[in-house]
């Protein structure tokens, strides 16, 4: 009887531990596909809330706990091709240090937590909004990319990085980008290194023997400074003048000799002429200047995410958070009507926005999506101010395989109320940019006789009924 009994209890152990064994591997088949809560959990397993909290206290740390109380979430980690499931993320301050600003965790089933240093967490099924941002693009993207995937094992053309590859880049080799976050803390090395070094400066009087070396750089695939957006060839660079220092983005045209060329060079001095005048308007735009180097034009552009030496600001691109907030990436009007009626930006900004769009329109800027809007970040969460403009020119004139076909200039703006009340002072802005244009001897002759025709086209939009609305005091 004690042989049986004792075979018994050997029989009912293993019984036991085959149940537990078999109940972890099929709450651990459900936490691979997304993070579940333990009610989730309690219901797809039809277990108890006891039976369900033994279980995830036997699988130890290879169940992660996110939040607390009420709103907990359990998930797996997915180790990110060895360089683990958690990626600390910095944000750059006005004067160069750094604080720490949450951790970002990457989960089976493709989903992400993100851990801020004050608030609450949240469950991501892609990359965080103000990570996806960083995401390199345009002409300096795709040469990071091309330095960067070797040493990295990743795909060497950008169109064919995912989720993963932009993290393993930002976190590996992204001390350098636009705006003011660090992801990883070996990027967090690599910037603290770079700004302990000495930095390569151009004196400004030296700018028009050293810009067109960069520019061969750049052509060569490897444009100086950050990863910036955007198709327009370009280099950053890092100019002293009066003792001080500017961060600045330099956009380059093609050889003059060619029509495409010379046609490229006629739209930077007009972006050039556009953002001063919108500086004259009261709204705030990148500053710039126009110079004339190598054979080609250059535009140079004020950073506004940089700040003295090393000194970063925020910046996020309004495509990323309309992305995330409302997925409507219609029209910029539109656009800043939802963000104020949403308390995400002020009147005045939301009606700086409208005006940008309607005044664009009017210079024949065809170009306006929203990776051409940046805001800044606040103190309060959802909370956005307009960035300095940048980008406006006439782009409806823009090249074509180094061709410069014939286009008609026919202004088309929303039918949005608030819209159509800037008109009028859009139209007078726009008329002197196209005087202007008009009578800079920088530019070709053949599109100057463009912007005088143009100018035509503008005023005669003057005459006519206008809509007034009543005024209302801002909230």
């Amino acid at each position: 009887m004690i042989c049986i009994s004792i075979l018994f209890k050997i029989y009912s152990g293993k019984a036991m531990n085959l149940r537990q064994e078999q109940n972890e591997n099929r709450l651990l088949s459900h936490l691979e596909s997304r993070a579940i809560s333990s009610h989730g959990l309690q219901k797809a397993l039809g277990f108890s809330q006891p039976t369900v909290s033994r279980l995830i206290n036997s699988l130890g740390r290879r169940v992660l706990k996110l939040g607390h109380g009420r709103a907990t979430l359990y998930a797996l980690a997915r180790d990110i091709r060895g360089y683990g499931y958690e990626f600390p993320v910095y944000q750059v301050t006005e004067n160069g240090d750094v604080v720490p600003m949450g951790n970002l965790l990457t989960l089976q089933g493709s989903e992400y937590w993100w851990a801020p240093v004050e608030g609450r967490g949240e469950l991501f099924d892609h990359l965080p909004w103000f990570i996806q941002d960083m995401r390199p693009d345009g002409f300096m993207g795709r040469a990071f990319a091309h330095r960067v995937s070797e040493h990295l094992r990743l795909p060497g053309r950008l169109q064919y990085w995912n989720d993963d590859h932009v993290l393993i880049a930002l976190s590996s080799s992204g001390e350098d980008l636009m705006g003011n976050i660090i992801v990883g803390n070996e990027s967090l090395g690599r910037y603290l290194e770079m700004a302990r070094q000495p930095f390569e400066t151009i004196n400004v009087n030296e700018r028009l023997t050293e810009y067109p070396r960069f520019v061969k750089s750049a052509l060569e695939g490897n444009p100086a400074g950050s990863s910036a957006a955007g198709e327009q060839p370009k280099f950053a660079a890092l100019v002293e003048e009066n003792s001080e220092l500017r961060h600045v983005l330099v956009k380059f045209s093609p050889m003059v000799t060619t029509p495409g060329g010379r046609r490229w060079a006629d739209l930077l001095i007009c972006e050039h002429i556009a953002l001063n005048l919108i500086q004259g308007r009261g709204i705030d735009s990148a500053n710039s200047r126009v110079l004339e180097a190598g054979g080609r034009y250059l535009l140079e552009v004020t950073r506004f995410d940089r700040q003295g030496r090393s000194g970063r600001l925020p910046m996020l691109s309004l495509f990323t958070i309309d992305s995330e907030f409302f997925g409507r990436l219609d029209d910029w009007i539109s656009a800043a009507s939802r963000f104020e009626n949403n308390g995400m930006l002020s009147r005045e900004d939301a009606d700086n926005l409208r005006w940008l769009s309607v005044f664009g329109s009017l210079i024949a800027n065809n170009d306006q999506h929203f990776g051409n809007i940046s805001l800044i970040t606040t103190d309060e969460k959802k909370r956005f101010s307009l960035a300095p403009a940048y980008d406006m020119l006439p782009m409806l004139y823009r090249p074509q395989e180094d061709e410069v076909p014939a286009r008609t200039f026919e202004p088309k703006f929303g039918t949005v109320s608030q819209a159509l009340a800037l008109l009028p002072d859009a139209i007078n802005w726009a008329v002197r940019f196209w005087d202007t244009a008009a009578g800079d001897h920088r530019i070709t002759e053949d599109f100057r006789e463009i912007c005088r025709g143009n100018s035509k086209v503008v005023k005669s939009l003057m005459g006519g009924p206008q809509l007034l609305l009543p005024k209302t005091p801002a909230p």
